[in-house]
């Protein structure tokens, strides 16, 4: 066997996994494996001795041609296109979610890398070199569109694709853009081969971005994260070079397992990699430390009116066992009940006015849940929220003074603003989050309690996003400079620091409509709560409730889904299990629709960071911290009527 061995940055993270060879067999080493990679060492060579006096230049070199080829490979290994061609090879099923679920993570890594890439590109340059990373990006996912259809669509299934992808990669041969190395591997053929190529391909990564920590070491002005987050991604690329060499010698010329292999053969290498690439009923050591993803119980109770609200909430604390979890957790961590760390995370810092209470966590349901936790033996119990983008708009936005002003304070809990205890804190997964609350770290029992809303992105917006605020600013993670995006850095809280229950109020009012998550005039009243150990389990139950067909339209739940597994085969309702029906999703109406399909891009692109997107604030509570311009007097009005957002009555 000819063995070529990737060696693994020493870090935090590269520490998790064990070092393996990669052995490629002698015949496909020669014909697949080591050109693109000498090609691209030797390219590598020919900038360093271009750049030798300019290492800022040669940086940006880099991280542009870094971010065309995660774009590439982020449209190449997209999820419904491997599935689809999984489903042709004479695999057992297992092997075939075990295939499908490593893939899944090697493609979702490389939109993480895309992201954090072109971020850092908007943060080093001016509009001109923001303008050449769109330029390279769209390059990359033309070329990720045409090779991933040459590779993984025969003709028979779709030839209008088929011609067109070819014309594009000859027009890109013929401009110098793809390589007479890269070229012979872009036909359909075995899976095998497919995974041979990206062996070859993740070693390129793997040198270029070891290359790109290399040259930002020696460039102090450079944020202090740069180097350790480009190693970060140069690990990435090395485990993903091993799956994909795993894969390869697992399988034959017919895309069949070889004789040597088994479902259970490939879970012990691929778990040796990291636990992440197996499905979650694969995983022997991170699957009983995150309640996320396990399903259960979710209880849903329905009210008959406003007045059964407190008897209804409490009767669905006492069915759903919040007390006996919050004994087992007590014995679980060796510390008495009144010594037991609560954290609660409630939502109301999107409040805007006193009169519309559809948005906020009912105050009076916070108050009965930590009477509830006295009533327990709890004594150490924090209600933790942080502030929002509002607070770059108006004054008084602190946590305490909307706390104050919708009335949420109480002897039997104690108020913590978390953006002000932000402490450092290295993530294990994902990119560009630095930090948490330390209420909400050091919890022992951490509880989301989240309002039923709706969301134009996310169509629904419940206890899952809920936890966003706990650790960087969400504003952070959305406009065009983002280094990660919002669904990524929420699951990177989930997956460290994730809730041991979840509550969902909706009984005295829930905004619905097209941006209910921003306010709603005239709310619903649907005299429901939802709870269940698993967060993501009770989002799911309450969005069917909500008119989605599928929960993974929703972002949030779909990243949850990846990252901690798909509860929905696992879950046992108790109680309430009907759909809402005077609910009006944000797709209720074709106007509705439109406006929701354009909300993300306009919302990033075009509202002056969130400037446009205002609801009618209390500004005697308030008060602007600027005067309106014209424009954006008339932008915000305009927005406003759009969006159904009139000043509630």
């Amino acid at each position: 066997m000819d063995e070529t061995t990737i060696h693994q940055p020493q870090s935090r993270f590269s520490a998790h996994f064990v070092r393996l060879p990669i052995s490629i067999s002698p015949l496909y080493s020669r014909i697949y494996v080591g050109t693109v990679y000498k090609s691209f060492e030797q390219e590598l060579a020919t900038w360093a001795r271009k750049y030798a006096n300019s290492p800022a230049d040669e940086l940006i070199a880099l991280c542009l041609l870094a971010l065309e080829r995660e774009e590439l490979v982020a449209i190449g290994y997209r999820e419904n296109l491997i599935r689809r061609r999984l489903t042709t090879m004479p695999v057992s099923d297992d092997v075939r979610e075990l295939i499908e679920h490593a893939l899944l993570w090697v493609w979702k890594d490389e939109e993480m890398h895309t992201i954090y890439i072109r971020g850092a590109i908007f943060k080093l340059g001016n509009w001109f070199l923001r303008a050449r990373a769109f330029g390279r990006q769209l390059g990359g996912a033309i070329a990720g569109w045409s090779s991933s259809i040459r590779q993984h669509v025969p003709w028979s299934t779709a030839p209008l694709s088929r011609a067109a992808a070819i014309s594009l990669t000859s027009i890109g041969s013929l401009l110098g853009k793809v390589p007479e190395e890269v070229r012979a591997h872009l036909s359909y053929g075995p899976f095998r081969n497919f995974c041979l190529f990206n062996v070859d391909a993740e070693k390129t990564a793997w040198l270029c971005w070891s290359r790109m920590a290399e040259v930002a070491a020696n460039i102090p002005a450079l944020p202090p994260n740069t180097v350790s987050e480009f190693r970060r991604v140069e690990a990435d690329e090395d485990r993903h070079a091993r799956v994909f060499q795993i894969l390869s010698a697992a399988l034959d010329e017919n895309d069949s397992l070889v004789p040597t292999e088994s479902a259970e053969s490939l879970v012990q290498k691929i778990g040796e990699v990291g636990e992440f690439f197996l499905p979650r009923r694969m995983r022997s050591q991170s699957i009983g430390r995150n309640p996320l993803g396990s399903g259960g119980q979710v209880w849903s109770i329905e009210g008959k009116n406003a007045a059964e609200k407190l008897s209804q909430f409490r009767k669905l604390l006492d069915d759903g066992q919040l007390a006996s979890r919050i004994r087992i957790r007590s014995e679980q961590s060796g510390k008495s009940l009144q010594n037991l760390k609560i954290a609660i995370k409630p939502t109301f810092m999107l409040g805007y006015d006193r009169r519309d209470t559809s948005i906020i966590t009912d105050p009076e349901l916070l108050e009965a849940l930590a009477g509830y936790l006295r009533e327990a033996g709890c004594n150490d119990i924090a209600v933790i929220e942080a502030r929002n983008i509002y607070d770059q708009f108006f004054h008084g936005r602190t946590v305490r003074e909307v706390a104050s002003y919708f009335g949420i304070l109480s002897s039997r809990y104690r108020l913590v603003d978390g953006s002000e205890e932000q402490v450092p804190h290295s993530y294990f997964r994902g990119m560009a989050q630095y930090s948490v609350a330390r209420t909400w770290k050091e919890a022992d029992f951490r509880i989301s309690f989240g309002k039923i809303r709706s969301h134009p992105v996310e169509l629904v917006y419940l206890t899952v996003g809920n936890v966003e605020w706990m650790g960087g600013r969400c504003d952070e993670f959305i406009f065009a400079e983002r280094q990660a995006q919002r669904e990524t850095a929420i699951m990177m809280l989930l997956d460290e620091f994730p809730p041991h229950f979840a509550l969902l109020d909706g009984y005295a009012s829930a905004a619905d409509g097209l941006v209910g998550v921003m306010g709603c005039p005239r709310p619903q009243h649907p005299l429901r709560f939802y709870a269940g150990p698993d967060a993501l389990a009770v989002d799911m139950v309450a969005a069917r409730h909500l008119h989605m067909r599928n929960p993974r339209e929703s972002s949030i739940l779909r990243a949850a889904c990846h990252w901690f597994g798909d509860p929905g085969g696992h879950i046992e309702v108790i109680g309430c299990d009907e759909p809402l029906k005077a609910w009006k999703d944000p797709y209720h109406n074709d106007l509705s629709a439109m406006l929701s399909f354009l909300a993300f891009p306009v919302y990033v692109f075009g509202s002056g960071r969130g400037s446009m997107f205002l609801p009618p604030m209390d500004e005697t509570a308030f008060p602007p911290i600027r005067r309106e311009s014209p424009t954006e007097w008339i932008g915000r009005r305009t927005m406003r009527l759009l969006l159904g957002l009139g000043r509630p009555k």
